[in-house]
């Protein structure tokens, strides 16, 4: 009992003697450096210049992406978009000398491609209509290729398909080597493809004593939307996987000996891998069928119009470039902390339900070395996406991001561009679009481009 009593004793003491220490904590310090030199300041008034720009350049070969997108869509703002993909085939390790065997007799030959994604981006019910054509010039691997780019191809229609695209499982009977495969796998795109094709490619064995001499004789495809399958308005595109093994070029044969046991073809493929060469090809038309506002911001350049409206758009369209007119090095800077900066950006577009914005949007700003400019993500962005931000949220319909150390840099001198430029995320393999409000519109202010900084002013001894 004696013992319960004593440490309930020094516990009453020690809380007294705390609480007698309590000191208001605006006021620490105080006592060594005289008044409160702290003053924390709140706005979002920062002056702050947008304006939208198409992209110049944006790399599409295979090195640069992992998923190509094919389609066509007429947006009514944005205009006309035409999405196509050139690829190579190759040969199978272990298909040199390849023999189709006596009395060998085409069946048919088949262009499958694997989806990269199970969605679509547009109008799911749109039916795609696409044209393969063969091509007449070389692609080469690890060249590097842009959006704009194009490659010749033959007069000659390889195949044609239309489909509205379908993501259920199906169950796919393969005969090839000496076992049916039921496994359930992702419905593919479907293209047959000309017996004159087949037949040539079955008819010169020499093309099998190695890859290079098959790329020598088929230098592979291209897919595309001819100008009289566009939609006049909807569309959508899709994302299609030129690194799946359930991608290939499939011929399908006969000969007199295996005609004889079975009544079903032999097969041999020409698939694509990581050695594969591929491009995409982006077609915008010019804008010639875009909204005018739009154009005359967009290509015309009259930045003012940014005060209302911005727009950024993927495969190679649009982005934002954001400026900060006011906030450039100051020489007191060591009087200014920066506590937390946020850029917010409100997505107002109603012109089209179907076709939604990103899930998320890049940030970045440019730096010029030796006459090179390069393209690099601020500071911040180093903290990960869930500080950085960038991610669309849908309750608010807005996106922000965090420019805490950007900013500070900014007023210290340290930054190489005041110039912040705003994408679409993956714009390589992404056809959304964005709308969002300028940074002074008329409709309503609150949704505007805005820059909201919380910082600490420490007042010199001066």
């Amino acid at each position: 009992m004696k013992k319960i009593l004593t440490s309930s004793l020094m516990i009453f003491l020690m809380a007294a003697l705390l609480f007698s220490c309590k000191k208001d904590i605006s006021k620490i310090g105080v006592d060594v450096v005289g008044e409160n030199p702290l003053e924390v300041i709140y706005f979002d008034t920062a002056s702050i210049k947008v304006y939208s720009e198409l992209i110049d350049s944006l790399r599409t070969d295979e090195d640069f992406i992992s998923t190509s997108v094919v389609g066509a869509i007429k947006d009514p703002v944005f205009g006309t978009l035409n999405a196509s993909i050139y690829n190579q085939f190759r040969l199978e390790t272990g298909d040199a000398d390849h023999e189709f065997g006596e009395g060998y007799q085409l069946d048919s030959i088949v262009l499958y491609i694997a989806y990269a994604d199970t969605q679509v981006y547009g109008d799911v019910s749109y039916a795609q209509n696409w044209t393969v054509f063969e091509l007449g010039e070389d692609l080469v691997k690890d060249d590097t290729i842009y959006s704009f780019e194009t490659r010749r191809t033959t007069d000659a229609i390889l195949g044609q398909t239309s489909f509205v695209p379908k993501f259920d499982t199906v169950d796919l009977y393969d005969y090839n080597k000496d076992e049916i495969d039921t496994s359930r796998i992702i419905r593919r795109v479907r293209i047959p493809l000309s017996e004159e094709f087949g037949n040539r490619l079955m008819e010169n064995t020499d093309i099998y004593e190695s890859n290079e001499a098959f790329l020598e004789a088929f230098k592979g495809i291209y897919i595309t939307t001819l100008e009289e399958h566009m939609p006049s308005s909807g569309g959508a595109t899709l994302r299609l996987d030129f690194e799946n093994d359930l991608t290939y070029i499939r011929l399908y044969y006969t000969n007199t000996a295996h005609a004889e046991e079975y009544d079903y073809s032999l097969n041999f493929d020409f698939i694509v891998n990581m050695n594969t060469a591929r491009f995409g090809n982006f077609n915008h038309y010019d804008y010639a069928d875009a909204d005018p506002q739009f154009k005359a911001q967009v290509l015309g350049g009259d930045h003012s119009l940014g005060s209302e409206m911005i727009y950024m758009q993927g495969l190679a369209g649009v982005r934002t470039v954001v400026e900060f007119p006011h906030l450039n090095a100051m020489e007191d800077y060591y009087n200014y902390a920066v506590n937390e900066a946020k850029l917010f950006f409100y997505d107002i577009d109603d012109s089209d339900p179907k076709l939604p914005p990103i899930s998320s949007l890049s940030l970045s700003y440019k730096r010029e070395i030796s006459d090179v400019v390069n393209q690099y993500t601020i500071p911040d962005a180093g903290s990960g996406t869930n500080y950085f931000g960038g991610k669309y949220n849908s309750d608010d319909e807005l996106y922000y991001f965090r420019l805490t150390q950007y900013i500070q840099d900014l007023i210290k001198g340290e930054t190489y561009d005041n110039k912040l430029r705003v994408e679409i995320v993956g714009g390589a393999v992404n056809a959304n679009r964005l709308i969002a409000a300028g940074h002074e519109p008329m409709m309503d202010l609150e949704k505007r481009v805005r820059l909201q900084i919380t910082y600490t002013k420490i007042d010199s001894d001066e």
